[in-house]
């Protein structure tokens, strides 16, 4: 006796391996991604605000007291000219005044000077500084001179034209 159907079409029925489905369905844990992509954000946001604040142009000042210079210990601040970090603090006028230019000598050389000018009853000290000075160097010599009791900081700027 012969049959019609295949050796093999009982196989399938009784087969040891389960019948797979024609398709499975894609499960993934997308946690990763959405924690990389909010970092990304944030890393763009932060670059983008520091490159933006670098490139800020003060306006000129208008309502200001001048300083007296004769009451007033000045430290000038001059952007450096050869590219490197920091600017050339001078103390007094930038074009008459002794240029310190050993980063380690600054401090002590500025605190010097503001206690003589302490002891000639010079109250302030106005710090002078170019338009190209970055503002850490600013926040540097201020942070030296509020150190001093009795003297009041006053930073140059320029008048409304």
């Amino acid at each position: 006796m012969h049959s019609t159907g295949s050796l093999f079409d009982g196989a399938a029925e009784t087969s040891l391996l389960p019948k797979k489905k024609a398709h499975d369905e894609a499960n993934f844990d997308i946690t990763a991604m959405i924690d990389l992509v909010f970092m990304m954000n944030i890393f763009f946001l932060v670059t983008t605000i520091t490159a933006v604040l670098e490139e800020l142009d003060l306006p000129a000042a208008t309502h200001v007291v001048a300083a007296d210079r004769d009451d007033s210990v000045i430290v000038s601040i001059l952007a450096n000219k050869d590219g490197r970090e920091g600017g050339v603090i001078y103390i007094g006028e930038a074009k008459g005044g002794k240029g310190l230019v050993d980063p380690a000598e600054q401090e002590r050389q500025v605190n010097a000077a503001i206690e003589d000018g302490l002891r000639n009853n010079q109250t302030t000290v106005l710090i002078k500084a170019e338009k190209g000075v970055r503002l850490r160097d600013i926040a540097k010599v201020s942070g030296w001179a509020s150190t001093h009791a009795g003297t009041e900081l006053k930073l140059a700027v320029l008048e409304k034209e």
